[in-house]
């Protein structure tokens, strides 16, 4: 059974006449006039004032061991769309208390296979209240992990996959709304960071094969992301409340309302922390989901612990992860759990890093249903275990 409701908190409109002729794919902002004028803004200002332009990329290979299986979204026939990416972003200075910020990304769609798209990841406009205080206002990053802020950079992440028990239960990366960051140093250095914010969000995914097409809503979303830094680590924690809804379950007559979105309540609660010395470094990251009522929606508990070594430019790492599906979607046969032990290195050159990394899927049985799998992506698909293989090659510049 496809767990279908992975994309968790989400809604918001479309601008996706004007984009699609620009770029072929539909993009996605809550206010056309703000960000408009944020990217017209940083466009036009990049001769007088302070602008930096950067970018980043990914190029990238998985396969997994399985013939004729689906593990993760990677195929047994391989595939270089999954991973792979580029993306360019502008930061605009405006004066000492404006600033303005626009990024996007090619990558490939959610929707269609080994097709690719360009979506608008982040354009806002920044206000400087006070020394402590920014608030920003337009499509902004949503900071519910240790990594959100460089989510899409792979160079500057030691792994080259992103560990799925945690990554996996909210894959919206962005919101349409506004933040406010608060930031205060103490008599220690010790940075302390508080972000409350609130917003919108709409993703597109492909449910034909439940009879469901459309998007996933949320109403609203608001949160608040806390975190506590020294020189060599970091510990954070976030909390998400929204709304959500699946306009498109009508369509499904063979299944009864309860089994879907309809404008119910769920929270995502997530803690981490990181330590790197130079040499030695180490994450660990838990998240919880939860979702009322749908019970083809999964409640989701994962974990994961990364440790690697650095030795010049070389880097050997091992990931070990874990995820628990809920009760309530047991009783109708749906089934998230696995555990995974991943091991891989990297290697850094020239502002390039290159990475490999093999990682062992055991999945978890579910009573009769027995090792049907929401990773596997096929329903008829009974996998006790797998292994996918990942290639990158990153940069930034």
């Amino acid at each position: 059974m496809v767990d279908y409701a992975a994309i968790f908190y989400v809604s918001g409109k479309s601008l996706g006449g004007f984009f699609k002729k620009v770029y072929g794919a539909e993009m996605k902002v809550f206010n056309k006039t703000l960000l408009l004028t944020a990217i017209t803004v940083a466009s036009t200002s990049a001769m007088a004032i302070d602008v930096n332009f950067s970018g980043f990329g990914t190029i990238g290979y998985s396969q997994n061991d399985e013939k004729g299986s689906v593990v993760n979204d990677t195929t047994n026939k391989g595939s270089w769309g999954q991973t792979s990416l580029i993306g360019l972003q502008a930061d605009v200075k405006l004066n000492s208390k404006f600033s303005a910020t626009a990024q996007v990304k090619l990558s490939e769609d959610v929707t269609i296979d080994e097709k690719m798209q360009m979506t608008l990841q982040m354009a806002f406009l920044g206000y400087q209240a006070t020394e402590s205080l920014k608030i920003r206002i337009g499509r902004l990053r949503a900071p519910v992990y240790l990594d959100s802020e460089y989510l899409d950079v792979g160079y500057v992440k030691t792994t080259a996959t992103t560990p799925l028990a945690v990554y996996g239960q909210a894959p919206f990366a962005n919101y349409n709304g506004l933040d406010m960051i608060f930031t205060h140093y103490t008599a220690t250095d010790l940075e302390f960071q508080i972000q409350p914010y609130v917003g919108k969000e709409q993703v597109e995914r492909d449910f034909s094969s439940i009879g469901v097409t459309g998007n996933l809503d949320a109403n609203y979303l608001a949160g608040i992301n806390t975190s506590l830094a020294g020189d060599d680590w970091k510990v954070r924690a976030g909390y998400t409340i929204g709304e959500m809804n699946m306009p498109g379950y009508e369509s499904n007559p063979f299944q009864p309302e309860e089994f879907y979105l309809n404008d119910d309540m769920g929270s995502f609660l997530t803690v981490g922390a990181n330590y790197d010395n130079g040499s030695l470094l180490a994450t660990v990251e838990f998240a919880k989901r939860s979702v009322e009522g749908a019970k083809l929606v999964t409640d989701l508990t994962g974990a994961y612990v990364t440790v690697g070594y650095r030795i010049d430019s070389f880097t050997p790492y091992f990931t070990y992860q874990r995820q628990e599906t809920g009760d309530k979607n047991r009783e109708v046969g749906v089934n998230s759990d696995f555990n995974a032990l991943s091991v891989g290195a990297k290697y850094e050159f020239s502002k390039v890093a290159l990475k490999a990394e093999v990682t062992n899927y055991e999945f978890g049985k579910n009573g009769i249903y027995g090792y049907t799998n929401t990773l596997t992506g096929n329903a008829t698909t009974t996998l006790k275990s797998a292994k996918v293989f990942n290639l990158t090659l990153e940069t930034m510049f």
